[in-house]
Formats: C-alpha cells, structure tokens, sequence
C-alpha cells in the first residue's frame, strides 16, 4: 500500500489519545488513524445497510399486499 503524508490540525485532546493509543498498543500514530477511519467506514457501511434493509421491508410489503 502506498503513502502519502499530510498535515492536519487536531485538538490536543485528540493528538493526546492517538500518542497515548500508540504508545499503549505498540502501533504508530499512522495506524491508530488507520483503525479509527476503518471503525468508521464499517459503521457508515452499516447504517446503509441498515437504511437499504428497512427500503427493501417497505418494497417487500408492497408486493405482499399487491399480491393478495
């Protein structure tokens, strides 16, 4: 996988726990941001998931009723 590096601005808070995470699980800074951005790219997944399963159970009661 290639890299690219760039700047971004965080809240000391944030850069504090991403220290603190590397440091803690023995990763680099660059992976704890990995994983976070991975958490949510899976949850945003989900909630799309979610929305497309609840457009298909109208869909589906639709065919139901209309075949009665």
């Amino acid at each position: 996988m290639s890299t690219t590096p760039f700047n971004v601005r965080l809240p000391d808070w944030a850069l504090q726990y991403i220290n603190s995470r590397a440091a803690d699980t023995g990763t680099t800074k660059t992976d704890v941001l990995l994983e976070a951005l991975h958490a949510l790219q899976v949850q945003d997944r989900q909630a799309l998931m979610r929305k497309g399963y609840a457009e298909m159970r109208e869909i589906d009661k639709l065919i139901a009723e209309e075949s009665l």
